[in-house]
């Protein structure tokens, strides 16, 4: 194929804030997007019978979407071809080709308040009008398509209010099926995937939630729709299912392995590749790959950093070779060390008895993707990927060759069942203004998949959050900006999964978006933004210049409210400023207070919040824990805590803390007229108190002893005339490590009461 020899640019967007995607013409790439302004993002593509290859993808635009797609047959390069009705909200487009000419794309869009599947057919060159194939009645998502003679099979997940389930549809070539909801009811059911089998029977696969645990299940459809059968072992993790049939393999299932891990006080999550292979009516599963290298941190003899990645680390591949299998993923280069470095495309061969040596197949780009029924011809797959400006390529990978390697080890992890204990201690009650509050725990920063370089898809986050971390309350949030804008799509998505997974009561998803503008001193003013809302606007700083005051009209119009990040901030006082981020995953920034305490001295009313800003797949369990006293579990209650104060931080330990000065509580101004404060505080830990130490204008003025897990403590103090701050810091015995990156233990040592604000007349 002389066009594969250089290679296809199907995307665009550079390093930093350029959104331009230039056009490239010359001995090393063809372009195919030719629109120089937008971004393109989640490209799939496929091969029709005569080689001509079609490339689909998303193109974003200041907050706009269009879905394009575009032909190469041999070094001619088609026009962009635009297959939305206009510009809109979508995500993840599939290709699938039926025949010269001929092809069927999918994608999701979001209008109307719902997600559809959307679909367009081409047929001798020429596409069809837009359709619409998902029920008007659900929320649609995530389609994945299969090719069966002449009969096309579409699946995907959705819900019609209540649990998330997978549906499937056939298009004979004249019309369609009616949609059959497949997966088990009661059971949420996510990701499918088709595949036809040797002998023409054609499956549907996915992963589900059971009893606290994913797992992957499978049926067929066709020509006889079969019994639901579960794939994986009941005693792990299973999700993000592949599948393909090969003559020596048979109809094979590749899926991500998951299993919780805790060392030196860290808990995390050891991944694998692993294969079911259907064997006389039977599945037969076997783990081929271990996923460990840049996912798990080495803690052994020291502890490591690790750092994000913009590829698929966590996505199991399959192609076919002749009669073989090849089980392909993707790894950092590196181990460890930067988040913006390059990746490799690993796999393993089965040629029906054994698995090959694992090998290094292509190095130096991100994101590989393989197309559709991917085969290679001659030992040559196709695969897609993007380089470290964001430019996917179309290149030839030869199987045939690669650098052989080892899986290495990991000394000091164990793995562990989630949770670890009993619920958390919980005091009964405070009395707050003659109403009862109780205490509840939430973390407030988190990131998913839809963040550029983190990962975890984010139902699996909201179940680790609920059921294994037991918070009452998350916040996933993606960056408005790492290395590229956060899409429409997906931004629509995160606001979806909160909505989806919100319980009053029960647990509370709160949705937003984090705000992450570096001003001209090239230092942090990062904001998680919040909402409780129907109304959950965005902009990103790369869209309107930095223009914060901008951020903070939408953010007070909707009623959210906005938490600070990291160790540097300029706090403005606005009415939408809440809480300062005091300690978080990546460290305690109060630790060294002076940044802080200028702040509360130069007038900032905040709060204290922790969190574990994580990037690790495990809320709840990566270093940072807000305690919230509210009357009720809910969106509206957890926000109004934070634009009250009424809430406090530790490093990832349920300490419970109950502070007030002159009756009022933590986080609220108060005045003393008299200059007398009487400050109360309870505290209530899992351990030890080893002391709690009272700061009062950024000075340490009392230290109290603790004797036992349980420490209340009353004083009168006398403030000279002027404003005042107080804040109470809570250790406990033992002490934490201060780990690298973003890896901290799960249970640190401190807590911290959000401040009083005192004023003594003059």
């Amino acid at each position: 194929m002389r066009w594969l020899k250089a290679g296809l640019l199907v995307a665009a967007g550079g390093l930093g804030q350029n959104l331009q995607s230039p056009l490239i013409l010359n001995a090393d790439h063809i372009a195919v997007n030719l629109d120089p302004d937008g971004v393109a993002m989640q490209p799939a593509f496929a091969f029709e019978p005569g080689g001509a290859l079609t490339a689909v993808w998303v193109n974003y635009r200041h907050g706009q979407e269009r879905v394009l797609a575009a032909t190469v047959q041999g070094a001619r390069v088609g026009r962009n071809m635009q297959l939305s009705p206009g510009v809109g909200v979508y995500y993840r487009p599939v290709i699938v080709s039926t025949g010269p000419d001929a092809a069927w794309v999918f994608w999701s869009r979001f209008v109307g308040g719902r997600w559809q599947i959307a679909g367009r057919r081409k047929d001798r060159g020429r596409w069809q009008p837009m359709e619409v194939l998902s029920d008007p009645g659900e929320n649609a998502l995530k389609p994945s398509a299969w090719v069966a003679g002449s009969t096309v099979w579409l699946a995907w997940e959705g819900d019609r209010g209540a649990e998330q389930s997978v549906s499937v549809r056939s298009w004979n070539g004249r019309e369609w099926s009616p949609g059959t909801v497949v997966s088990e009811p009661g059971i949420w059911s996510f990701r499918p995937v088709l595949a036809a089998n040797t002998d023409g029977a054609v499956w549907v696969f996915w992963d589900a939630y059971v009893s606290g645990r994913y797992g992957v299940f499978g049926r067929p459809v066709h020509p006889v729709p079969g019994p639901v059968e579960r794939i994986s072992d009941p005693a792990q993790d299973a999700l993000k299912p592949a599948a393909l049939a090969t003559p020596d393999s048979g109809l094979a299932v590749a899926w991500l392995g998951r299993e919780d891990v805790a060392g030196k006080g860290i808990l995390d999550q050891w991944f694998t590749a692993v294969v079911a292979l259907r064997r006389d009516g039977k599945w037969r599963q076997e783990t081929v790959a271990d996923l460990r290298h840049s996912l798990l941190a080495q803690i052994e003899p020291e502890v490591e950093g690790l750092y994000g990645y913009q590829g698929r680390r966590r996505d199991p591949m399959l192609a076919a070779d002749g009669r073989s299998l090849w089980l392909l993923w993707e790894r950092r280069i590196l181990h460890a060390g930067s988040g913006v470095t390059a990746g490799e495309l690993c796999g393993r061969r089965f040629d029906g008895r054994t698995w090959s040596e694992p090998r290094s197949l292509h190095q130096g780009l991100l994101d590989y993707r393989i197309p559709f029924a991917a085969s290679a011809r001659g030992g040559q797959l196709a695969v897609a990927a993007k380089d470290l400006h964001s430019y996917y390529s179309v290149l030839d990978v030869d199987l045939t060759r690669g650098k052989p390697f080892r899986f290495g080890e990991w000394p000091g992890w164990r793995v562990v069942r989630l949770p670890l204990r009993p619920d958390p201690v919980r005091p009964a009650s405070a009395i707050i203004e003659d109403r009862r509050h109780a205490l509840y725990w939430a973390d407030l920063h988190v990131h998913s998949g839809l963040t550029a370089d983190a990962e975890g898809e984010v139902d699996e986050l909201m179940h680790f959050a609920r059921d294994r971390a037991r918070l009452d309350a998350v916040v996933i949030q993606e960056n408005d900006f790492i290395r590229r804008p956060l899409a429409a799509g997906e931004y629509a998505l995160s606001v979806y999964w909160a909505g989806r997974f919100n319980e009053p009561g029960r647990f509370v998803a709160i949705p937003g978006f984090e705000w992450t503008h570096r001003p001209d001193d090239n230092k942090p003013n990062h904001r998680t933004v919040l909402y409780a809302g129907e109304e959950t606007p965005i902009v990103r700083h790369t869209e309107n210049n930095g223009n914060f005051d901008e951020l903070c009209d939408m953010v007070e119009a909707a009623g959210g409210v906005m938490n600070t990040q990291h160790e540097t901030f300029r706090w403005t006082n606005r009415a939408c400023e809440g809480n300062i981020e005091v300690a978080s995953g990546w460290r305690v920034f109060i630790r060294n207070p002076a940044f802080i305490h200028a702040a509360l001295s130069a007038g900032a009313r905040a709060g204290f919040v922790a969190t574990s800003d994580g990037h690790r797949r495990n809320p709840g369990t990566g270093g940072g824990l807000t305690g919230l006293w509210l009357p009720e579990l809910t969106r509206a209650t957890v926000i109004d805590a934070l634009k009250r104060r009424r809430v406090y931080a530790t490093n990832g330990s349920r300490i419970v803390v109950e502070a007030r000065a002159n009756g009022a509580f933590m986080g609220q101004d108060l005045a003393a007229p008299d200059g007398r404060a009487q400050l109360t505080l309870r505290v209530a830990a899992p351990r030890t108190i080893a002391r709690a130490v009272l700061i009062r204008d950024g000075r340490e003025a009392l230290t109290v002893p603790g004797a036992g897990p349980v420490l209340e403590h009353v004083l009168t103090d006398r403030l000279p005339p002027g404003d005042h701050w107080y804040y109470w810091r809570i250790e406990l015995e033992g002490g934490s490590p201060d780990f690298p990156a973003n890896l901290k233990a799960a249970e640190g040592h401190w807590a911290w009461s959000s401040p009083h604000r005192v004023r003594v007349q003059r």
